[in-house]
């Protein structure tokens, strides 16, 4: 535990040293970067450079390990989907960097050296992303027009299990037609729009004789509990399952994990293969799961 603080601290006061060095902090300096026609001024634009470079080596490091240093689930990949939500909240993002010169990080800086103005827009904007979610779920309950396309692409693991990116409302009948009885949602509703929530896929899928199962896994934090429900539904289930998530990368690990011990390890992480889908940083967790089980479901 104090390793785990240490590291925070040290992690914390790298960053707050680096946003004072490199003028991060220096709202007039941040607004001359961001006017590009005006009195610009692009020095910032090696701090960005410099930040970009060491980030992209991380992220490549983190998809070979199981676990962080510290022993603590990695946080999965952001994803790569382009969606209104991301486009409206990177435009109003801009326009406040440019406004007042901040972002979040040198805005909790700024407690130390921006006076009143500091605190204000701090608190305006820890106000802003308290109110977000909800605007969101009221913007994607008012226009349905504008809800993204289906993404359902059947990849069948095995005759009795299929996964598949997150579906739309109007794809279960087609999901039923294909002659699966059970369909599984791993995908947490705060991440997707209000009408894909549980209670609405739930009672469509419900309508159509499907067995509906809510078991959401978060993104780098999979849990025991998560692996026996699933396992528990396989075991109860009266024909083929579908189970769903942004991209079905975490329907296929829960898959690896609920059959290891019963296939091998390499079978279990050869078979999602086949769909894009990395399951040889978990190979170690795999093995583990296998020899303490030793049993699965297909």
């Amino acid at each position: 535990m104090m390793r785990r603080y240490g590291l925070a601290v040290l992690s914390g006061g790298l960053f707050g040293a680096g946003l004072r060095i490199s003028g991060m902090t220096d709202t007039i300096k941040v607004q001359n970067w961001l006017d590009v026609f005006g009195t610009w001024d692009p020095t910032l634009a090696f701090v960005l450079g410099g930040a970009i470079l060491p980030m992209a080596v991380a992220w490549r490091v983190a998809a070979r390990l199981e676990r962080s240093y510290l022993g603590l689930a990695l946080p999965a990949a952001p994803s790569r989907d382009l969606d209104r939500n991301l486009i409206a909240g990177s435009i109003l993002f801009g326009m406040g960097w440019a406004l007042a010169g901040l972002c979040p990080g040198p805005a909790l800086a700024s407690i130390s050296f921006g006076g009143i103005g500091g605190l204000v827009f701090l608190l305006a904007m820890l106000g802003g992303m308290v109110a977000a979610p909800a605007l969101r779920v009221r913007l994607d309950g008012a226009a349905p027009a504008a809800r993204p396309r289906s993404k359902m692409d059947i990849r069948a693991l095995t005759p009795t299990y299929a996964v598949s990116p997150q579906i739309e409302l109007s794809d279960l009948p087609a999901i039923k037609a294909a002659g699966f009885t059970t369909v599984i949602d791993n995908r947490p509703d705060g991440e997707i729009p209000a009408h894909l929530h549980t209670p609405h896929m739930k009672a469509a899928a419900e309508a159509l004789g499907l067995t509906f199962v809510a078991n959401p896994v978060i993104g780098g934090a999979l849990t025991m509990e998560n692996v026996r429900l699933q396992s528990k539904v396989m075991a109860d289930a009266t024909g083929p399952v579908f189970a769903y998530c942004a991209s079905g990368n975490r329907c296929s690990v829960v898959w690896a994990l609920m059959n290891a011990g019963h296939r091998s390890t390499d079978d279990l992480i050869r078979t999602p293969a086949k769909y894009g889908y990395n399951l040889e940083p978990l190979r170690g967790q795999i093995e583990a799961f296998a020899a303490e089980s030793g049993a699965g479901i297909d």
